[in-house]
């Protein structure tokens, strides 16, 4: 997977700055993420991995199934990652073209999964909370998992806090432990 994303980010950052240039990176949002979702297709995994098929019968599978939503520039995309042998990178590719995306438009998404359903309160406060902390505008999924026995944990990229009971009892029984 670190090799992948190794491989994706020249990519990822060539396509958002001529998104950015070309102010349209809502439509190469869209492009990239079918192109991701074709190259995630189990079907399309097999034929690119087929040593016996040509980059030019892969490249028209992608067009055929993108018709006319494929740009010229997205054309080239694929040409390109096709000629170095990279197209099993698009959906790294769309990943980092979508978090740059989110960084420049100060957006950050954050998972906060906890032992019982949020109210609505609690979720306005963590909120606002969030978006303070990251300065950004926080888009937060809620997620329920009774094994936490109580308390949250939230997870906003390489950013985490874990206040939930599950983790206290395990941190309790460690020092018990020694």
């Amino acid at each position: 997977m670190a090799e992948l994303m190794k491989i994706a980010r020249p990519y990822a950052e060539a396509v958002f700055a001529l998104a950015k240039e070309e102010q349209s990176l809502a439509a190469w949002s869209d492009q990239l993420a079918n192109l991701s979702a074709i190259a995630a297709d189990q079907a399309m995994q097999v034929l690119m991995d087929d040593p016996s098929r040509s980059q030019a019968e892969i490249l028209s599978v992608f067009e055929a199934v993108m018709g006319d939503k494929l740009t010229t520039q997205g054309k080239n995309l694929l040409a390109a990652m096709a000629e170095n042998k990279r197209l099993q990178a698009l959906t790294e590719v769309s990943g980092q073209y979508e978090a740059l995306k989110a960084e420049e438009e100060k957006r950050v998404r954050a998972t906060v999964v906890s032992a019982f359903d949020v109210t609505d309160e609690q979720k306005n406060k963590l909120s606002a909370a969030l978006n303070a902390k990251f300065d950004a505008e926080v888009e937060i999924t809620y997620e329920v998992d009774a094994s936490l026995v109580g308390g949250i944990k939230i997870m906003v990229g390489d950013w985490a806090l874990d206040g939930s009971a599950q983790s206290q009892l395990n941190k309790l029984g460690a020092a018990i432990a020694q």
